[in-house]
């Protein structure tokens, strides 16, 4: 809900402030996500828009709740010169074409919308904030090491269900073949069971803000039913991916994608939707 703010007198108001360090985040975000988009060098704006859709429909959900929200994200009162030197400094990290800058630029809004003195909806926006910046974290570069180092557990795992299907694979490190004579996978960290992680936390806190229920430690065993079965449709995909050329095409690059895609956002909403309806509604929220 969009909260009409009169402006301070004198000077621009905290919550003026907080909307312009808030576009300029936003710029910093979206921009870094054309900006990495695989879209092989070419430029236009269908190339905007696929780099866009590639980045989740979560993230864009998340920013036009912030959108909705930013008006109310800050006190009426006058920003003081400490708060002007700091959305200074913010604007400024933002304005280098980094991801770990605008990571940063989420971070430090999101604390400061956060404070004991933030209103309700200014901390509802910083929740929103710190999930965008987990979700640009965990799939940084930087993080590949980790996801890469449990891409040969999902090989073990991909193995077990397998021949527990009747199906004779072998493996090695990240690589599982003998399903299909000639035929085998190589589990990149991109792959990986984990690499989804930071997604799904997002979806959880978008879907559960959107319900009007903000999320609590209560809520945890929820989100961790959400993070295990994104592990076990993981799993099963690259299962299935393993069986044969067709079959890694299909789930790959072709129909299967978007079969597997549904499936992945189907369990990304129902837990957070049951976990707001075992906690109750609107009036939860803090």
């Amino acid at each position: 809900m969009i909260q009409a703010r009169e402006a301070a007198p004198g000077g621009i108001s905290v919550a003026e402030l907080r909307v312009w360090v808030l576009l300029v985040a936003g710029f910093a975000y979206w921009g870094n996500v054309v900006r990495t988009a695989r879209h092989g060098g070419a430029a236009g704006l269908d190339y905007v828009l696929e780099g866009v859709l590639q980045n989740g429909a979560f993230a864009a959900a998340a920013w036009a709740l912030i959108a909705a929200w930013a008006v109310g994200a800050g006190p009426a009162r006058r920003a003081s010169a400490g708060q002007l030197a700091a959305a200074a400094a913010l604007c400024l990290l933002g304005a280098v074409p980094s991801r770990q800058t605008a990571i940063l630029v989420l971070i430090g809004l999101g604390v400061q919308l956060a404070r004991p003195a933030g209103t309700r909806t200014g901390r509802k926006v910083a929740a929103l904030l710190f999930a965008l910046a987990f979700d640009s974290a965990w799939t940084s570069p930087y993080l590949l090491p980790l996801h890469a180092a449990v891409a040969p557990l999902d090989a073990r795992a991909i193995q077990g269900l397998l021949h527990a299907a009747g199906v004779g694979v072998s493996g090695y490190g990240n690589l599982v073949a003998g399903a299909t004579p000639g035929f085998g996978i190589e589990i990149l960290a991109r792959c990986a069971s984990s690499y989804p992680f930071g997604g799904v936390c997002l979806a959880f806190v978008v879907t559960m803000l959107y319900q009007g229920r903000f999320p609590r430690r209560r809520d945890l065993p929820w989100l961790v039913a959400s993070l295990a079965a994104s592990v076990v449709l993981t799993e099963l995909r690259l299962s299935w991916m393993a069986l044969g050329e067709a079959d890694f095409v299909w789930l790959h690059d072709g129909d299967g994608v978007t079969l597997y895609t549904l499936v992945a956002v189907a369990f990304a909403v129902l837990f957070p939707l049951l976990a707001a309806r075992r906690g109750g509604g609107a009036g939860a929220t803090p």
